[in-house]
């Protein structure tokens, strides 16, 4: 016998009618009551939005996340990736710039508000965010000017923005740590993840979406053609991971396997898995353990820094570095190593030098240092061969 789930109920409130009573509608959930009221309150947004039908009171009446929300989802989520749309557009909007000006009215808004938000802003994030927001903001008193939603553009040439402070020195593997690594991670549970960061240059994102149909051992190359993100879905209300494809047209390239061991690892790697007593097949070369795609924070928490941990339990001396720091890594010895500017550049996937001269620009002396004092002494680097 079916148990029949509670329903929440949350009643909102939508004004008067001509008659002089109110306008009222019910939103319901079996989740919880503060889920109604989400349906609600988005429901809310798009009634202000479809009766706001020009003239000085809708300028007057229109709240700044009524408007936030509804231009956002118009003119920018269908145009982008979803986790573009999550990471540039909505979550910055909800987590900072509705909390400062969610309930002001649009044309209430000068130019001396904006220039308030970014100076208490830039006491908290980095100038990069910032900028985000700033770019968000943008884009939503401009369509609001267009649509006549508001009478003036706050975002005027004398706002002043955060100046970008030099990036911090990154870190990388010399040779010598490289190949200590190298080794330690062929013989290790994990280890074949960290073979193919360190041996490629991928990013987390294309690890975690790399298939098997992308491996050629026979012809020793590995096809990227994917990568997997991690992003807050508005229509599901959730963070999810996907498969989003790739950050532009250059990092879908062919990288060769040098390293024999990675090959031989990646020949002898299961395939499939025990699910219920019965094998499945994985599509995922870094999977979980049933055999799906990992989210990319659970990969790194339950993978990559237990790894990392033990790692430098046996070994103190090496430092702990992020996945990122891994591909900074092999950036840094292949041109330590001799190989071109524009042959990394390719192999990492770059549309062009610009990005790896950033690489160099703020790789830490000691780094280069070691990179050098290595290739001097040994030329081409073994990978502890």
């Amino acid at each position: 016998m079916s148990v029949e789930k509670k329903r929440y109920e949350y009643k909102l409130t939508l004004g008067r009618g001509i008659d002089g009573k109110l306008i009222r509608k019910s939103f319901y959930s079996t989740k919880s009551k503060a889920d109604a009221r989400k349906k609600a309150e988005k429901y809310r947004l798009q009634y202000e939005m479809e009766h706001c039908v020009g003239g000085a009171s809708c300028v007057r009446e229109m709240k700044f996340e009524a408007w936030a929300v509804a231009c956002l989802e118009l003119y920018k989520k269908p145009f982008v990736t979803e986790n573009t749309y999550s990471g540039t557009y909505l979550i910055p909007l909800e987590n900072h710039l509705i909390p400062y000006f969610g309930q002001m009215n649009m044309d209430n808004i000068r130019p001396y508000h904006i220039q308030a938000y970014i100076n208490q802003a830039s006491q908290k994030y980095a100038p990069e965010t910032v900028k985000k927001d700033y770019n968000v903001l943008s884009l939503i008193f401009q369509n609001a000017v267009d649509n006549q939603i508001c009478t003036h553009n706050p975002i005027v040439k004398s706002i002043q923005l955060p100046k970008h402070e030099p990036v911090s020195g990154k870190r990388a593997y010399s040779q010598e740590q490289y190949d200590l690594i190298y080794s330690y991670a062929k013989n290790h549970r994990d280890g074949l993840a960290i073979m193919l960061l360190l041996e490629t240059g991928i990013s987390r994102s294309e690890l975690l979406g790399l298939r098997w149909e992308d491996i050629d051992l026979e012809k020793q190359v590995i096809h990227i053609n994917h990568g997997l993100v991690s992003y807050r879905s508005a229509d599901e209300d959730k963070w999810v991971s996907a498969e989003s494809g790739l950050k532009n047209k250059f990092r879908k390239r062919t990288v060769p396997i040098v390293e024999k061991s990675l090959l031989e690892r990646l020949r002898l790697e299961p395939r499939k898995v025990e699910l219920n007593g019965r094998l499945v097949e994985t599509q995922q070369v870094i999977h979980s353990p049933q055999g799906k795609a990992y989210q990319p924070n659970n990969w790194v928490n339950r993978r990559y820094k237990p790894f990392m941990d033990e790692l430098h339990a046996k070994y103190p001396e090496i430092p702990i570095l992020s996945v990122h720091e891994l591909r900074h890594t092999r950036a840094t010895l292949w041109i330590a190593q001799g190989v071109e500017p524009y042959m990394a550049a390719r192999l990492l996937g770059h549309s062009d030098l610009k990005m790896l001269t950033k690489v160099y620009d703020h790789t830490d002396p000691e780094t280069l240092r070691r990179a050098l004092l290595n290739r001097n002494h040994d030329g081409m680097g073994t990978n502890g061969q």
